[in-house]
């Protein structure tokens, strides 16, 4: 088993979890970020994706929809915007969105790029939660 450390798992509104942990996958814009005791310092931005964690040799598994993570000496801790479990999400609200920004991006060329950017992103957190969900 993997020397535990401390994770702190945060979003505006409240905290999700403060406990320790073997391992951290984050979901970074460069690709997986794996974290385990002892890791280099670093600070990272966060896409829409699945993060992990290992927690008595169970893997716990949360939607995140963008944000922060700081690696530090003795611990992480991940600033999301937001954080959701697989049985949090809430399903048909993720296929509402994610067909509401397929209709808007079907007129693309008429759009803000701004707009676009933000349909897109909005798109990647439906999408994101519905493979979280197992239904896509």
């Amino acid at each position: 088993m993997a020397e535990p450390f401390m994770l702190r798992l945060l979003t505006p509104d409240k905290s999700i979890y403060e406990d320790k942990v073997e391992a951290l996958i984050v979901p970074g814009s460069k690709g997986e970020l794996g974290v385990l005791a002892g890791h280099t310092k670093f600070i990272t931005d966060l896409v829409p994706g699945c993060l992990r964690y290992v927690r008595a040799g169970q893997t716990e598994r949360m939607a995140i929809s963008g944000g922060f993570a700081e690696v530090y000496s003795g611990g992480a801790t991940v600033l999301a915007d937001s954080l959701e479990r697989p049985g949090e999400i809430d399903v048909e609200r993720a296929k509402r969105s994610k067909q509401e920004v397929a209709q808007a991006l079907a007129n693309r060329a008429e759009l803000d790029p701004a707009e676009v950017r933000r349909l897109e992103a909005r798109l990647a957190r439906a999408e994101n939660r519905l493979k979280l969900a197992g239904q896509q």
